[in-house]
């Protein structure tokens, strides 16, 4: 009986290190990710609900579809998945697509089977990147934005390891003050500023996934979950053993936590784009919702409600 116990001791410890090791590496993606995807979905909503698709499709798909499309495409490639056919941007009215990639993958191959997590999510990853890029080559003050958005991604990492005190009110404080910044009384004088502008809500507009995309996800999720239970239970292991002793100095270059400074810096550096990312997305819901609302009440509709 003392051994069984021991058993389901081991098999415990297993599973909460491979759920903490999924919120550290991936929680904050969940988190913002969620948040960009309602968003995104939001705002199609209210362009659906008073002017029709048409005014999205022109005024942001030109744009956010083929950065949707490419998000799916780059994480094809990255997984070794064979890219059948792509349409970045292919309006069709009978179905409401924009663009679409069509890939296949070998089933067997844990690699590629992981690679749906990411392609499936990937909109929101290729499109925060290249939000962080308009950022960088198009706000005037760029630096100066940057230095607060470091300061989030250190509150992020702390927020990671358990430190929960004073969180909310340093990222809020944070995310004011990169605000402030953003929206310096100087940068309105410059047009660059205002293609930033206009360019990251039309990709923020098309991070909403569709449910295939969501679909796929989960299905690679799945996958990396037993991934990393089956490495988890082998490294734990060998450790309850005492096994882990023969390779000498060489074990702790096996543990994922022997990287955790660095892999510390990107999640709390992507963490903090992703917060910057939901304030464009944020921005530019509030901005269509009023401006289409106003419209809609000229027409004599009345406001809409955007959420269901």
């Amino acid at each position: 009986m003392n051994e069984l116990s021991k058993f389901f001791e081991y098999i415990k410890l297993v599973v909460l290190t491979t759920f903490g090791q999924l919120v550290w590496l991936l929680g904050l993606l969940f988190i913002f990710g969620f948040f960009l995807y309602l968003l995104a979905r939001f705002t199609r909503s209210t362009y659906v609900k008073t002017t029709g698709q048409t005014l999205d499709i022109f005024v942001t798909g030109w744009i956010g579809t083929p950065i949707h499309e490419l998000g799916h495409a780059i994480f094809c490639l990255i997984f070794r998945h064979k890219i059948t056919e792509i349409k970045l941007y292919s309006p069709n009215s009978d179905d409401g697509t924009l663009g679409y990639v069509n890939h296949s993958f070998d089933p067997k191959n844990i690699y590629q089977k992981i690679g749906n997590f990411f392609i499936g999510i990937g909109p929101i990853i290729f499109g925060t990147f290249v939000i962080y890029g308009l950022l960088y080559y198009l706000v005037p003050n760029t630096k100066d934005v940057f230095s607060f958005i470091e300061v989030q991604s250190k509150v992020l990492i702390k927020s990671l390891h358990g430190e929960f005190a004073g969180i909310l009110n340093s990222l809020w404080d944070s995310t004011l003050n990169t605000l402030e910044t953003l929206f310096k009384k100087s940068n309105y004088s410059d047009y660059k500023f205002w293609i930033f502008l206009y360019l990251s809500m039309c990709i923020s507009s098309h991070m909403e996934l569709s449910p295939s995309d969501i679909k796929g996800s989960w299905r690679g999720l799945l996958s990396l979950i037993i991934l990393f239970l089956v490495i988890n239970f082998i490294i734990i292991g060998l450790e309850a053993t005492g096994a882990s002793t023969h390779f000498g100095a060489w074990w702790q270059y096996v543990k994922l936590e022997s990287y955790a400074a660095t892999i510390n810096k990107w999640v709390g550096t992507f963490g903090a784009l992703f917060i910057f990312s939901t304030i464009v997305s944020a921005l530019n819901f509030i901005v269509t919702y009023v401006g289409l609302n106003i419209y809609n009440s000229i027409k004599g509709k009345g406001l809409i409600n955007p959420f269901w």
